[in-house]
């Protein structure tokens, strides 16, 4: 059983895809979506996929499917495709292996310390407004203040990271670029390539305890990261860490103003931040697509894939499975413990590296918003869109007063 493709230009899907979602539940576990691509949206088949040694990333066979033979040649195909999230062993685990050493250097109470210092400096400067786009005032400048932060780049450059990696992240969407978004995306790849060359040469003249400096020292016997390793990956954090964590911010802003029973006792009690991170990961999460490719010939919920064949896994529906989490579409800070965590990052060797940094800034992001602004509230709710895209769910624009 096959399903019409999704309009991304349907206003009622991109304000509520979960219906839709859940139709597709019903359809089956794994649904043709075309010859050698299939989807899956319930929670135990995305589960099993995610963590299938058999499975894993071909982001450049991918690329071609949807392009043609010469994609990879654009400079921002050429960039993402050096991204650990989308290498497989033996290449993923050596890379892992020495990005670890120099992002789990870092611990978490210094992480926390440098996410509330960027959000308290933001919420500074929004006190006196009254009124604010959150989206363009906090959520997108925060994650990258921090990012900035652990890097120890330039205050002044913040604006420029936010706008080429707003451009840069559309390369891994699964619908296809447009030639100007393709050539914007070209761009920043370009400059992000460009940057970073000359900020690794300053720092290996004089290195100091940032993140980057971490990355030139981190090695595992001989082994080093190479230059175009660092660079590649040092983008990948700017993607996956901002784009993300802003739209997730956003999301959870507004699933906790939808749920005004819900957002009182947050309000009130700081300790219960951590849950309401929790299930606006579950609820309302900014990555709802993850692909993976078939290594062999395989057997998938008694449904043959070859190898090659292609699976993309809804994160999105397979945190509103019924078969999983009770009452799914209701949001709420008192899951069962005995209920599974969304799968909001991934899974298997796959799962994100920078999941704890996300939740700190996350953590301190929704804290000092919600205490820091205690009579905030949404201005225009019903007007408010949600950006055209599958891959990453975030609004647009989140107008508030206070």
């Amino acid at each position: 059983m096959s399903f019409q493709p999704i309009d991304l230009a349907n206003p009622d899907f991109l304000a509520d895809p979960y219906p839709t979602y859940a139709r597709l539940r019903d359809m089956g576990p794994l649904l043709p979506m075309a010859p050698g691509v299939w989807l899956v949206t319930r929670h135990g088949v995305a589960d099993t996929v995610l963590r299938n040694p058999g499975l894993g990333r071909d982001f450049a066979a991918s690329a071609v499917r949807r392009y043609g033979p010469h994609i990879m040649d654009e400079p921002a195909f050429r960039m993402v495709g050096r991204f650990l999230l989308l290498m497989n062993p033996p290449e993923h685990t050596r890379l892992r292996t020495l990005l670890s050493k120099a992002f789990g250097v870092k611990q978490a109470a210094e992480l926390r310390r440098l996410a509330m210092t960027e959000a308290e400096r933001l919420l500074a400067k929004l006190k006196g407004r009254g009124t604010a786009d959150l989206v363009s005032a906090f959520n997108y400048p925060f994650p990258i203040a921090v990012i900035c932060a652990l890097m120890n780049l330039s205050q002044a450059d913040r604006p420029l990271f936010e706008r080429e990696t707003r451009a840069l992240v559309k390369v891994l969407e699964i619908t296809p670029l447009n030639p100007e978004e393709l050539a914007a995306a070209n761009r920043a790849a370009e400059l992000f390539e460009d940057y970073f060359r000359h900020l690794l040469a300053a720092r290996r003249r004089a290195p100091g305890a940032d993140l980057i400096s971490l990355l030139l020292r981190a090695e595992e016997g001989t082994d080093r990261l190479s230059e175009d390793e660092i660079i590649a990956n040092i983008t990948l954090l700017f993607l996956a860490g901002h784009e993300t964590t802003a739209n997730m911010l956003g999301n959870a802003l507004w699933s906790l103003f939808r749920h005004p029973a819900e957002l009182a006792p947050v309000r009130a009690d700081p300790e219960l931040i951590g849950a309401a991170v929790d299930e606006s990961l579950r609820y309302e999460p900014s990555v709802h697509i993850a692909a993976r490719t078939a290594f062999r010939d395989l057997s998938v919920e008694g449904i043959a894939v070859p190898a090659g064949g292609l699976i993309y896994v809804n994160l999105g529906a397979a945190n509103r499975d019924a078969s999983v989490y009770a009452e799914p579409d209701r949001f709420r800070l008192d899951r069962p413990s005995s209920e599974p965590k969304a799968l909001a990052f991934g899974g298997g060797i796959h799962y994100c590296l920078g999941a704890r940094l996300a939740r700190i800034e996350l953590e301190c992001g929704l804290a000092t918003i919600l205490l820091g602004l205690p009579g905030l509230r949404p201005e225009n709710p019903d007007g408010l869109r949600w950006k055209p895209t599958l891959t990453i769910r975030g609004l647009e624009t989140l107008p508030v007063s206070w």
